[in-house]
């Protein structure tokens, strides 16, 4: 019974062919050309890994950190989270309350960051996720008033009502843009 050989990635053959190219003066490209005849085909790109989803527990860390508790008795007499959750009522028993913190105050989940839809600006859905600068494609340290306000333009010749946009889409990036402004 024949062993199958292990096919090489094209990183690991790149690496090889480097390693020999240097000691003789035959270049990359002519190694690579060889190695992949020898390969009977090109060689493969390593399959990018898919996020594993974000579970409760890591979760609930983040936000915990963020706001300097340790434990979840903690976090209910901080004042500043009482504060910023005035109005609301949150159970913080399951993933769910814990996502909708994490989304809130620490940043969008690795799996939710290249989403797609009518709802969807730069990978992230923007009726589930407030994050301004990751929706206009600005650096919140160097970015301008005019940077903003450019940006929003841009945007809005796409989202807005009266040229077919979604009207939640542009009501929400409008409170994006006024929530950066009124911090610049």
């Amino acid at each position: 019974m024949a062993t199958r050989r292990k096919r090489l990635t094209k990183p690991e053959v790149i690496g090889l062919v480097h390693e020999l190219t240097s000691e003789a003066a035959i270049t990359n490209e002519m190694l690579l050309k060889f190695a992949e005849k020898i390969n009977g085909a090109p060689f493969t790109e390593p399959k990018a890994k898919k996020p594993k989803p974000m579970t409760m527990t890591t979760a609930k860390k983040a936000v915990l950190a963020m706001f300097g508790c340790s434990t979840v008795t903690q976090l209910r007499k901080n004042k500043t989270f009482n504060m910023s959750m005035t109005g609301e009522t949150i159970s913080l028993k399951s993933k769910d309350d814990w996502m909708k913190l994490y989304r809130r105050w620490v940043a969008v989940p690795e799996e939710e960051r290249a989403r797609t839809g009518p709802t969807c600006i730069n990978g992230i859905d923007v009726l589930e996720n407030f994050r301004p600068w990751h929706v206009f494609g600005l650096d919140s340290a160097t970015a301008s008033r005019d940077d903003v306000n450019t940006s929003f333009r841009k945007l809005a010749k796409i989202h807005h009502p009266d040229v077919g946009g979604n009207p939640s889409v542009f009501e929400r990036l409008q409170k994006m843009k006024d929530s950066v402004l009124a911090l610049m």
